[in-house]
């Protein structure tokens, strides 16, 4: 099943919501994951990014929408500062960027070869 474009954008709207919510909770209220801090960031920036990748339309915006993200990132670092038991963290804005970046590769290379194979299937299909 593949969702609309609208529900493509209402899933990254919520996505973004969920990470603005636990990003700022006061540190008591957050939930422990026991994961790795620094990989929880990254995975939760690399999904962020790979929800966001298809819903520009091309490459400008989709590296536009990247880099809004990473600035996203910083800034919700930076008001951690006025949450109950968080800080600003610099580390936390890196694994954000790695994970953004990591995503928009990984999203390119999954549209890349999802193209591709389109592509081949429609070619079989003229022989």
């Amino acid at each position: 099943m593949i969702l609309s474009r609208k529900y493509r954008f209402l899933l990254f709207l919520a996505y973004a919501l969920i990470i603005t919510v636990m990003s700022l909770l006061p540190a008591e209220q957050s939930p422990a994951l026991g994961v790795w801090d620094k990989l929880q960031h990254f995975s939760a920036y690399l999904l962020f990014m790979m929800l966001a990748y298809p819903l520009a339309s091309n490459h400008c915006w989709r590296l536009a929408s990247g880099i809004g993200i990473i600035a996203y990132s910083i800034a919700v670092e930076y008001v951690q500062q006025f949450s109950p038991g968080r800080h600003t963290s610099y580390e936390d804005a890196f694994a954000n960027s790695l994970g953004v970046i990591s995503g928009y590769l990984l999203a390119w290379l999954f549209m890349y070869f999802i193209t591709r194979v389109r592509a081949d299937a429609l070619d079989a299909r003229k022989v």
